[in-house]
């Protein structure tokens, strides 16, 4: 029994994580790399233009109480003026003349004051209605007498509402020397008892009356009849009638009253 030489394993064969190699084919050490600079593609860059940017500011709704302190101030800025051009006047006419220009000089100053403070309310005024569009009339309006009924009365008609007395549109005239229009026409109401005032003597009727009367009234004038007041509102000849409208509120009618039926 022979023995036959075998190499000697090789220190690579021993490692578990490397692959096994043959015989032939030994472990060459790992030669050193050498390292190269990459050589990078050149770049070609251009210019950067600028840009103009246009900002556009945000839009703003309408400022009710911007507009209104803005008026108020403008006004207490014209009063100021106005208060300063009149001292400046004031003290022209001090160092000017003599007693008879320093004696206006303070009713020239009170009445600037007084248009000054004027114009600032009117401003305001104005300013505050502008924001209030149902705001009441700033000028003085003619009131008429309210009314609760209007009644047209033709001639020959009776006017209802009196218990004691019948009345009645007889006629309608015309004056020839009116100075007015108003006082150039008017109506005659006639009237009679209802009842008859007779006169007796021993049971016998000696004397009957109805106490007929006559009544004119004029445009504007004020009839009661019963417990209605009524105001003669328009006369015309055409129409051979006569309006009258009712007082709405009877207790503070202050007008004097023309002609009365109970």
């Amino acid at each position: 029994m022979s023995i036959s030489p075998r190499a000697h394993p090789d220190d690579a064969e021993l490692a578990m994580d490397r692959p096994k190699r043959s015989d032939v084919e030994r472990w060459q050490p790992a030669r050193p790399v050498e390292a190269r600079p990459i050589e990078s593609a050149p770049v070609h860059t251009q210019p950067i233009q600028p840009q103009v940017v246009q900002v556009v500011p945000p839009r703003r709704g309408f400022d009710p109480i911007g507009v209104l302190s803005g008026i108020v101030g403008l006004a207490f800025k014209v009063v100021a003026l106005l208060i300063l051009v009149t001292v400046l006047w004031a003290l022209a006419g001090l160092v000017g003349v003599g007693g008879n220009v320093t004696g206006g000089v303070g009713a020239r100053v009170s009445s600037a004051l007084e248009q000054g403070a004027a114009v600032a309310t009117g401003i305001a005024q104005r300013a505050a209605d502008a924001l209030d569009p149902a705001h009441p009339p700033r000028v003085a309006l003619s009131q008429d007498q309210e009314i609760d009924e209007f009644l047209r009365v033709g001639v020959g008609s009776e006017i209802a509402g009196s218990s004691t007395r019948t009345v009645t549109l007889s006629a309608i005239q015309r004056r020839s020397d009116a100075t007015s229009p108003d006082a150039a026409l008017y109506a005659t109401l006639h009237s009679d008892l209802r009842q008859s005032n007779d006169t007796k003597v021993f049971g016998v009727t000696v004397r009957s009356s109805r106490d007929p009367k006559d009544d004119y009234l004029y445009k504007g004038e004020t009839v009661r009849i019963g417990a209605k007041l009524y105001k003669v509102n328009w006369i015309s000849v055409e129409r051979q009638q006569m309006a009258l409208i009712l007082y709405r509120d009877q207790d503070h009618v202050t007008a004097p009253i023309k002609a009365s039926f109970d």
